[in-house]
């Protein structure tokens, strides 16, 4: 975790301006500390769905959990993963839990995960070095403007599938001036994020999941953070197999 200027450890979350939450009181707040249960909130508010990743048949285990942990930091709540031959495999180290924090969402191809994100009304746009690409993902902008916008990373070796960038709506590269040609996945993932969310994330801006998202995922963190001992209380309770909607006020 960072120092700030006098030593003392920095919390960027903790450091956020607290805004109000749609998130009612949750059976199972009682279960954890109030600071948990502040933070749960906080973050989510500042949450995105209108940014997707998905990623491609990445084969090392370390760059593929990197993203996770790259699209946690950044609040993108949904990450499309290809994994084909590939088993998708979390590396608990690298992660630092935020695969538990993430709408991870597997395929076995890119047509199945290309199909789904044309129904939730996304544009497709896949990192690559075609003369067509957009010379830097600040051009992106505009389009994620006017709609969701899904960003594909290739694996480290091949880049993205020839199904994938032909059927994408739209091109980008990260600009490069020296020898190297390339990134690896994760590194790439995260410029070109912190491009697109950089004025949200200054201005440690409102997200945009709705109210009920906001509810169901708070739900869903703290069942798995309280795991089976949770399950029980709430079982107890008697609201064990009910829905979120039962808290709300």
């Amino acid at each position: 975790m960072p120092k700030a200027a006098n030593g003392r450890t920095r919390d960027a979350v903790r450091d956020l301006p607290i805004l109000a939450s749609p998130v009612p009181e949750h059976p199972l707040d009682a279960q954890m500390t109030a600071e948990r249960v502040a933070r749960y909130r906080q973050v989510l508010l500042r949450r995105t769905g209108r940014i997707a990743v998905v990623v491609e048949d990445c084969h090392d285990p370390h760059n593929a959990t990197a993203v996770t942990r790259t699209c946690d930091a950044f609040g993108i709540n949904r990450l499309h993963v290809i994994v084909g031959e590939t088993p998708y495999r979390v590396n608990r180290r690298v992660s630092g839990g935020s695969h538990h924090h993430v709408d991870i969402r597997t395929h076995v191809n890119i047509e199945e995960a290309y199909a789904e994100l044309r129904r939730d009304g996304f544009k497709i746009a896949v990192s690559g070095l075609s003369d067509d690409a957009l010379p830097g993902p600040q051009h992106l902008l505009p389009v994620l403007e006017s709609q969701p916008l899904a960003l594909v990373f290739g694996n480290e070796h091949t880049g993205a599938s020839e199904f994938a960038d032909s059927q994408a709506d739209m091109r980008f590269l990260i600009p490069m001036v020296g020898f190297a040609q390339s990134l690896n996945v994760s590194v790439s993932a995260a410029i070109t994020l912190y491009t697109l969310r950089q004025e949200a994330l200054t201005n440690a801006a409102k997200g945009d999941l709705s109210d009920k998202d906001q509810r169901q995922l708070y739900d869903e963190w703290v069942r798995r953070y309280r795991g089976e001992a949770g399950e029980k209380y709430l079982r107890r309770l008697g609201r064990g197999n009910e829905p979120l909607d039962v808290y709300h006020p």
